[in-house]
């Protein structure tokens, strides 16, 4: 029979990434790292990062720079 790795609800591991979590979207909030940084410490993708921030009711932080970037990126791709 294998063994399956479970975590614990208040387990070291569960408690350290909570603690992570908090700290990466804290600073997301007060605009010190961005969306992609605070997704970065989380071990998250983009995508997901995006959905966290949708399911938590949390702005997201896009400004006219972003837009100009994604066009950019956008306009490259496209050709």
């Amino acid at each position: 029979m294998t063994e399956s790795h479970t975590t614990l609800p208040n387990s070291p591991e569960t408690r350290s990434r909570s603690e992570s979590e908090t700290i990466a979207l804290h600073l997301y909030i007060n605009g010190t790292i961005s969306s992609g940084k605070a997704g970065e410490i989380m071990g998250l993708s983009k995508q997901e990062m995006l959905h966290l921030l949708s399911i938590r009711g949390i702005p997201i932080n896009y400004t006219t720079d972003d837009l100009r970037s994604d066009l950019e990126t956008l306009d490259r791709v496209l050709g």
